[in-house]
């Protein structure tokens, strides 16, 4: 097959091709016929995209079934979870995707409705939501305009990295580091929240800790297998600061460290109580939650009512630095304590905490997705969250599913998404910041 027969039969284009070509393990190429064309072998590339890219593999194959499915009649009921283990199947996984993620397909409808709720008064009586099978079909086998890769870490292969555009030489990777970390160190040197460094640990196949903790050089390898976007956001925050290495690599190649001038009293440099300025890029590692979110934090602006101040603004950046502002971490700490207690109270682990009790009321009261903002961001904030920022959670499946469903044939009819209040509240008490969570080790 030529680059243009395969970007034909699996629906890609040339520059697609170009690209496979540059991964590990994709077919190699020779010349043949009087233009020297480059073919390769039509099995091997069938062979290479099922296993790394499924859903590309799928658009070739002459089939109404190419994941294989299991056979069925088109009625038969299926589950959420059902759903997730045949989706994961298609995008080449040996495990299901994450309930949220289909979840957000279907708050976008891209996956359609169930087709049976309980207490819809047809038969046989159904105790969950569930779809029909060729209502499942349609969305696995769906048409997929963007496709991520899928590799698995005992198949991935790094060697040089290839050239960037125009013949630049590539970014210096991280070398490996020595000593130990826990995973408040590798949310910090990743830049992610401490959940999702907790979920890494957890993850088959990551390096397992011993009694000083987790190995470095291993958690780096695993990183940079499995979790390519924080090994290279790593790589690129370590270029800014003049490194190739993360902080803590004593490689006796190292280039001989500069000396430094005296830090001035109340600069960037030099932050109250010896502790190192917080940037940022790693004032939500700090606390425990998103990079973005502690950039937002930064943006935070003072709101008054009258003379009465609300809110105060976030605080104001050190002075004596200029490529990336720099805070006191004193400074922010005051404002996440005051202006964020459910984060703080994670931080310290002295949690539960809430800002405001949840409003009294029945339990199976209906609450639409306003009213949820306003509880949700009353108990965790002090203030309703923004209608735009609730619909964001909703549209990527970040709230339970509703209760209640425009036509779902049940008394009293609703025209929208509803909640029952106990199903809010157990959201708002289940959430990382609202206090189930153990005091840190």
């Amino acid at each position: 097959m030529t680059t243009q027969d395969i970007a034909e039969r699996y629906e890609a284009t040339e520059k697609n091709v170009a690209y496979w070509a540059t991964l590990p393990g994709f077919p190699e190429g020779w010349p043949q016929g009087p233009g020297r064309t480059l073919v390769r072998e039509a099995t091997e590339v069938d062979e290479w995209l099922k296993k790394n890219l499924a859903v590309h593999w799928a658009k070739g194959q002459d089939s109404g079934n190419p994941f294989g499915l299991p056979a069925g009649k088109p009625k038969d009921l299926v589950t959420l979870s059902d759903i997730c283990g045949w989706e994961g199947k298609a995008l080449g996984r040996t495990e299901p995707v994450p309930e949220a993620t289909v979840r957000g397909y279907l708050s976008r409808k891209v996956l359609a409705a169930p087709d049976r709720t309980p207490g819809d008064g047809k038969q046989p009586e159904v105790l969950e939501r569930k779809w029909f099978r060729e209502t499942a079909y349609k969305f696995v086998n769906r048409e997929r305009k963007r496709m991520r890769r899928q590799v698995k870490a005992e198949d991935a292969v790094s060697t040089e990295q290839a050239p960037a555009a125009g013949g630049a030489p590539a970014s210096p990777a991280l070398p490996a580091r020595s000593g130990y970390l826990d995973t408040r160190a590798i949310a910090t040197t990743y830049s992610v929240s401490g959940p999702t460094a907790k979920a890494w640990t957890r993850t088959d196949g990551f390096p397992s800790a011993g009694d000083d903790g987790y190995d470095a050089a291993e958690v780096d390898e695993w990183v940079r297998l499995n979790r390519s976007r924080s090994w290279t956001a790593a790589r690129r925050r370590a270029e800014q600061a003049g490194r190739t290495r993360p902080a803590g690599d004593s490689s006796s190649d190292a280039p001989d460290k500069q000396v430094e001038p005296a830090p001035v009293a109340g600069s960037a440099t030099e932050a109250q109580g010896g502790e190192d300025a917080l940037t940022p890029a790693t004032i939500g590692a700090r606390y425990g939650v998103s990079e973005h979110t502690g950039r937002q934090w930064t943006k935070v602006t003072e709101k008054r009512e009258g003379r009465k101040i609300l809110r105060r603004a976030f605080p104001a950046p050190l002075e004596g630095r200029s490529e990336e502002s720099a805070y006191d971490p004193s400074d922010v700490d005051a404002w996440v304590r005051e202006y964020r207690p459910h984060v703080w109270a994670a931080y310290k682990g002295t949690g539960p905490v809430l800002v405001n009790p949840l409003p009294e009321g029945d339990l199976l009261d209906l609450l639409d997705i306003y009213d949820f903002a306003e509880v949700l961001g009353m108990a965790t904030r002090g203030e309703p969250l923004a209608r735009e920022t609730i619909t964001a959670y909703h549209a990527r499946g970040q709230v339970p599913y509703a209760d209640r469903t425009a036509g779902d044939g049940k008394k009293p009819e609703v025209f929208s998404d509803h909640w029952y209040r106990r199903t809010v509240y157990e959201f708002v008490l289940s959430r990382r910041g609202s206090g189930n969570f153990g005091a840190r080790s």
